[in-house]
């Protein structure tokens, strides 16, 4: 009965998706950026590092509290990338939209679900999928090290989905 059931629902969800994709070829309007808050400030003024090193992939760990070079904790640990990459540190939603828009896809993200303002991991996924929409790209690799199960899993399921439609329209990776 469970296996029917969770059937059952992945096949609404992928039914909501189709509909999706044949809403949003029919005009020239987005329908994500029809949905975004307004009250996300559309630029913040953030400290971007420009120095990389060469040959090394770009994190973005996204918390307002671990730091992921902590000594104590092996956090990296959580990176789909390894543990050999340039991190970028972001803590909130507006440092996270700014870096997205200013610098393009990162090589992957770590998110967590609980951050100090109103906003959490969750909207900055959001943010991510209207990028990567935007764009036509296919999502960057992605992870949640949040100790909230149910916002892990809101971030996986959205990313997910939209994976499937990025995947189903032909979305391009972004590194090539």
């Amino acid at each position: 009965m469970r296996y029917f059931l969770m059937k059952a629902y992945h096949s609404h969800i992928l039914r909501n998706l189709l509909f999706l994709k044949d809403f949003l070829s029919m005009g020239s309007q987005n329908l994500f950026a029809l949905n975004r808050p307004a009250f996300i400030k559309k630029s913040a003024t953030v400290p971007i590092k420009k120095s990389r090193k060469i040959g090394r992939k770009t994190l973005i760990w996204l918390d307002d509290r671990i730091n992921p070079l902590e000594k104590k904790m092996d956090w990296l640990a959580f990176s789909p990338i390894g543990r050999d990459v340039n991190i970028i540190w972001l803590k909130e939603i507006n440092e996270f939209q700014t870096w997205i828009h200013t610098n393009g896809l990162p090589d992957a993200i770590c998110f967590d679900y609980d951050l100090s303002n109103s906003f959490n991991g969750f909207d900055c996924a959001e943010v991510l999928t209207d990028y990567c929409y935007n764009h036509q790209l296919l999502p960057p690799q992605w992870s949640s090290h949040s100790t909230n199960p149910e916002g892990k899993a809101r971030i996986n399921r959205l990313l997910k989905n939209y994976l499937i439609l990025a995947k189903r329209m032909n979305f391009r990776s972004f590194t090539g």
